[in-house]
């Protein structure tokens, strides 16, 4: 569990030393979770080993915790509305690599020219 808490810190850091951190209002408190959580589910899909070992059942808790779909559709919702909105791109990207794929090739390549996000942009 440790070690999942310091994957998680280190997860954090490297995603705000990557980019300056996303600014959301204090009424877009929901869509900055959504877009956090977001973020942790994306970094906890590739943890996942398959082998039922204590370290699985850590990460699927922590998939139950961070990948709601209450969440992700917000995420997606705020991005249809506004898709100029480059603060939700990361998520985006990641939330399109994870589910059944939404973003058309084309849009990937734009979301990923602006936000460069490499966990995810080639």
């Amino acid at each position: 569990m440790k070690l999942m808490f310091t994957a998680a810190l280190l997860l954090s850091a490297s995603l705000s030393f990557a980019a300056a951190p996303a600014k959301f209002s204090k009424e877009e408190q929901p869509l900055q979770k959504a877009v956090s959580d977001t973020e942790m589910c994306f970094h906890f899909a590739g943890e996942f080993n398959g082998d039922g070992s204590a370290h699985d059942k850590e990460v699927n808790r922590m998939q139950r915790k961070h990948c709601g779909k209450a969440g992700q559709q917000l995420l997606l919702k705020a991005y249809r509305a506004n898709p100029q909105d480059a603060r939700l791109y990361p998520a985006v990207l990641m939330l399109n690599s994870l589910s059944t794929e939404f973003l058309s090739k084309a849009e990937v390549a734009r979301l990923c020219a602006v936000s460069k996000t490499e966990l995810v942009c080639q």
